[in-house]
């Protein structure tokens, strides 16, 4: 641009921040939250990236609004989540696995682990949560389901190696995957906007072939030993101990 690299940055800066909003928006509108003035953000601010900048000002400004809007977006998806699932709360979740056939979900869609749960109640197969899915333990909507035993690995980066490992079945949502070692791509699956050539994409949440591929797998032979770690720390519980963490760190027990 003629306005020099400042200009280019704040483009750059934009463009990641409305892929941002757009993901958000997408998953509030799974669960039935939409605000038309979020979508029209996103088109008037990519238009502006088309055109050729007004100026640095400009630029700053638009890239402001982005955050203010992203946080009208925040809310509506916590709204989605919490009118559909409830507030979360403090929960311990298992990080071994539990004997039996075995189903791994990752990413963000909880309206995916929701059915995914629905549709393998009463038939032996135990999920497992992984990377971003993490939280969803802490939700008494998703929880109540018996067969949601545990998490299984870490981040999204140690995906290859942890799936190679995992002897189940494996659902991506919306996440960020990696191409599949030929020692688990017949058993990886995808849903929502995520896709990778080759490996089944499952529509409607019709999760029948991940059913399928998870009962036909070895699953875990043995249980793992019984560690927890805790979730669900969201803002309900935190502000219903506001008082007594403020009168902690002013008496000193917490520094």
């Amino acid at each position: 641009t003629a306005l020099g690299q400042d200009a280019t940055g704040l483009q750059e800066l934009l463009t990641y921040g409305l892929k941002g909003v757009a993901a958000y928006a997408d998953h509030a509108q799974i669960l039935g939250q939409e605000d038309d003035t979020v979508y029209a953000f996103l088109h008037e601010s990519l238009d502006s990236l088309a055109a050729d900048p007004i100026s640095v000002d400009d630029l700053v400004a638009r890239c402001l609004k982005c955050g203010e809007v992203n946080l009208r977006v925040m809310e509506l998806l916590d709204a989605g989540h919490t009118g559909t699932y409830g507030h979360p709360k403090p929960t311990p979740v298992r990080v071994h696995p539990v004997k039996g056939k075995a189903i791994l979900i990752s990413g963000h869609d909880l309206k995916d682990l929701a059915e995914l749960l629905r549709q393998t109640e009463g038939k032996g197969i135990n999920i497992y949560t992984h990377g971003e899915m993490l939280p969803a333990h802490g939700y008494p909507g998703l929880n109540k389901y018996k067969h949601l035993v545990g998490n299984y690995g870490g981040a999204w980066q140690d995906q290859r190696k942890e799936f190679d490992q995992f002897p189940g079945a494996i659902l991506m949502t919306t996440n960020c995957v990696q191409e599949p070692r030929a020692s688990y791509k017949a058993r990886i699956f995808t849903s929502g906007l995520v896709a990778w050539p080759g490996v089944v994409h499952i529509r409607d949440r019709n999760f029948t072939p991940v059913i399928d591929a998870a009962l036909a797998a070895e699953g875990f032979d043995a249980d793992g030993p019984d560690d927890t770690i805790l979730v669900g720390f969201a803002r309900e519980t935190v502000l219903g101990v506001a008082n007594e963490v403020i009168e902690a760190v002013k008496s000193g027990a917490i520094r």
